[in-house]
Order: structure tokens, then sequence, then C-alpha cells
């Protein structure tokens, strides 16, 4: 009799386990399965916010490209626009909110910034995250010919607001910086990279040959005195200088110059 009852004991345990587990199973399992249709949802939505941030990104490199040699504000908004709403069928809406064009922030010139705002809608079997708003905001800067050659800055660097102030330093020559009107600056010429806008305003130097130079080229000018520009070869080329901020010459280890005081 005891072992008869013992044995239903543990068959009731037993099947008190098997129902334990139903339970557990009714209860996670449609929890578990909701979670990854979620993931699986939003998928799709890093997908093509990734693509629009692409699409803007590749335009503004093309701009900073482009802007060695043309100054078009108008373009790359419109080309922004273009871009994105070609490549992502799904937008409901692409808007550029906010654009400033080669100004000067945190001792950087150049800079060009762009803000936008999209939205989209995306199907998904929970019905969850139909209508997707997605802003964004990027920053390049115009290849200008502007010789920076310095470690990054950091986020809190980059964000503070100082004042800052260029000068003219000779990178092969002396230890000392100057202002644009010093008499060493204005004697010697100005490393810059050949654009439209130099071709317009300098003639090609007959004696380097520097007509047949590429856009892009670095070459020569004396901005003060000359009317020609020249390659690196010309015996013209004596010595340039190139402009820097005063902070990161000072920190290079340039000294003022005793004639101009560097200011």
């Amino acid at each position: 009799m005891l072992t008869e009852n013992h044995t239903k004991s543990r068959k009731n345990i037993s099947l008190n386990k098997k129902g334990s587990y139903i339970v557990e199973a009714t209860i996670v399992v449609p929890i578990f399965i909701i979670a990854v249709l979620m993931l699986i949802s939003i998928i799709p939505i890093i997908s093509t916010c990734e693509n629009i941030t692409y699409s803007v990104t590749e335009e503004m490199r093309m701009e900073t490209a482009k802007s060695a040699f043309r100054d078009n504000p108008a373009t790359a908004p419109i080309a922004m626009g273009i871009r994105v709403n070609r490549e992502n069928r799904r937008l409901s809406s692409f808007y550029i909110t906010g654009y400033k064009y080669k100004y000067r922030a945190h001792g950087i010139d150049d800079l060009i910034t762009v803000n936008f705002t999209s939205a989209f809608k995306e199907k998904n079997p929970l019905g969850l995250f139909s209508r997707v708003e997605f802003e964004g905001k990027l920053t390049g800067r115009a290849y200008t010919g502007s010789y920076y050659k310095d470690t990054p800055s950091t986020r809190s660097e980059f964000e503070e607001d100082k004042e800052s102030k260029t000068v003219y330093v000779f990178p092969n020559w002396g230890k000392c910086y100057h202002n644009k009107n010093c008499t060493y600056v204005r004697s010697n010429c100005h490393l810059v990279y050949l654009s439209q806008n130099v071709k317009s305003s300098f003639h090609s130097c007959p004696l380097c040959g520097s007509a047949d130079a590429s856009i892009g080229t670095p070459v020569f000018c004396f901005e003060s005195s000359g009317e020609a520009y020249h390659l690196a070869s010309c015996n013209a080329v004596d010595r340039y200088y190139i402009e820097m901020e005063k902070d990161e010459a000072v920190e290079k280890g340039y000294m003022p110059c005793s004639k101009c005081g560097g200011e």
C-alpha cells in the first residue's frame, strides 16, 4: 500500500513538472517571438538610415573636393536631395534644414555643414515603427590647399570656442612665424594648389612650363609682386611659405619674427 501511494506521488510530481514547463513555454515563447520580430523590424530601419547618411556623406565629399576649383554653395543641398530620394524609395520626405558654406569656426576655416531631416515608413508584422523620423548633421572642410599637418583634435578641443590667428611660416627654412605684411613673406612665394581661381589670377611661367600642370598640382605664386605661377623646379622658386594657425605654429616651436612680431 505504501509502495503504491509512493508511486502515485511520483507520477503526480512528474505531471506537475510537465505542466509547469507548458505554462512557462506559453508565457516565454510569445515574448521571445515578439522580441525576435522587433529585432527583425529594426534591421531595415537601421539600413535605411545608413543609406541616407552614406548618400549625404558622399555628396559632401564630392563638394569638398570640387570646392577647390569653384564656389557654388547651391550645388551640394540640391545634389544631396536628389541622391537621397533616388537611392531610398521608401522615403516620405527629405529636407535640408540648415546649410553653411565655407565658414570659419573653432580656428578652422572653409567648413561646410549640413543639417537634414527625413521621414520614411517601414512595414513590419507587429505594426511597430511604422513611421520613422531620422535627423542628422554633417560637417566637412573644403579642400582649399591650406596646410594643416597635425594630430587630429579631440572632441573637446574641436568644440572649444577660442580665437585663432593665421600666421605664415617657411616650413623648410627658419623657425619664425610672420604676419602677412612682413617683408620676408612679401618677397617670397606662396605654396598653393592649382585651381581655376589661380589660373584666372596668374598666368603660367614660360620658364618651367607650368601651363602643362594639371588641376591640383602644387604651384608657387608671388602674390604681392608676381604675375605667374611656377612649378617647384622653377629657378624663380627659392623659398616658399605656408599658412598656419598661430597656436599650431607656437606648438611646433616657431618663434615670432623679430621684424614684424608675427602679429
